[in-house]
């Protein structure tokens, strides 16, 4: 093959590679050589305006149009509200920070999911803008949440649980541990108490935690498993307010028509029997507040007292004659 076939052969594969046609025909047998150049927009170059050259090999520049980018468009995903939610900062409307409510019916988008650990919790974006954590499960979702971004939770906040004491003695124990703990470990009350009325505060990192709070005859007060300990306010304050229900039985010959109850604070609540009457051998039973009581029992006809009892401990470890009221 000839220098001018072989150039054309070249120049007419680079013309099919840059989506042009370009056909040169040489009358002479001197050989023509001709650089082709493609322009931005993939043209090719007028090759009357190459200079030609005998001594070298042919050199081919190409320039290549920039490959389309194809964005992936993904259908948005959106919670209907089936109840009033509280949107918060974290995977769990009890634990972490109350951010906003989402009415019921109202539509939010969700812009990503929550890790197994926290099943059925979406990030989302409300409708004024404010993104926080909702929970999903009672509500309808729109289009496929499998599709969204898995977003790990924030660290869990500091949150003060705080027990009021509501009964009429004092506590004296109060264990709390993490609900996989096996051993309730010490007294958070060290040697000191809460006293009727009081408060006792204490710091620690939201979860999930077991509660057991005793009276001085380690009569259980409170018992909790697993309970959520947050910073929802209804979560982070346990008030201790136990009922008892017992009974006194009348063993005297004389029948019984009231009795009073003195509490620790002073105060006299009074208690009659439903029928008005306890005689021999009757049992009356009574549903208080747990506490000390001194109890004064006083006669029929004449309502003299009969008899006193000292201060008497009524309380869920008075075994067989009590029945606590949840």
């Amino acid at each position: 093959m000839t220098n001018a076939g072989i150039v054309r052969c070249i120049v007419s594969l680079a013309a099919a590679l840059i989506g042009s046609a370009c056909i040169l025909e040489t009358a002479a047998p001197t050989t023509q050589i001709v650089v082709v150049t493609a322009t931005p927009d993939g043209a090719v170059a007028d090759p009357s305006l190459q200079t030609p050259d005998s001594g070298t090999a042919p050199t081919w520049t190409l320039t290549l149009s920039p490959e389309l980018t194809h964005t992936a468009t993904i259908a948005q995903v959106t919670l209907t509200a089936g109840q009033r939610l509280s949107c918060v900062k974290g995977p769990h409307w009890i634990l972490y920070e109350w951010v906003a409510a989402i009415e019921e019916g109202e539509t939010v988008v969700l812009t990503a999911r929550s890790t197994p650990e926290w099943p059925d919790y979406f990030y989302a974006r409300t409708t004024d803008g404010k993104e926080c954590w909702a929970f999903g499960a009672s509500s309808t979702i729109h289009g496929d949440p499998s599709t969204l971004p898995v977003r790990e939770a924030p660290p869990l906040p500091t949150v003060t649980y705080v027990i009021k004491n509501g009964v009429r003695f004092e506590i004296k124990t109060v264990f709390i541990r993490g609900k996989d703990d096996t051993a309730w470990g010490a007294n958070r009350l060290g040697s000191g108490q809460i006293d009727v009325g009081g408060t006792f505060s204490i710091s620690f990192t939201a979860g999930f935690y077991d509660v057991l709070i005793q009276d001085s005859h380690s009569g259980v007060l409170y018992a909790a498993e697993n309970v959520a300990i947050g910073s929802d306010p209804s979560s982070s304050q346990t008030t201790v307010a136990t009922q008892v229900r017992f009974f006194y039985q009348n063993n005297s010959s004389t029948n019984i028509c009231r009795v009073n109850a003195l509490r620790i604070d002073e105060t006299y609540e009074l208690h009659k029997p439903a029928d008005g009457v306890i005689g021999h051998g009757d049992r009356v039973y009574f549903t208080m507040l747990a506490g000390l009581y001194m109890f004064d029992m006083y006669r029929c006809g004449d309502d003299s007292l009969v008899f006193g009892t000292p201060w008497t401990y009524i309380g869920p470890a008075m075994a067989g004659i009590y029945t606590p009221i949840t």
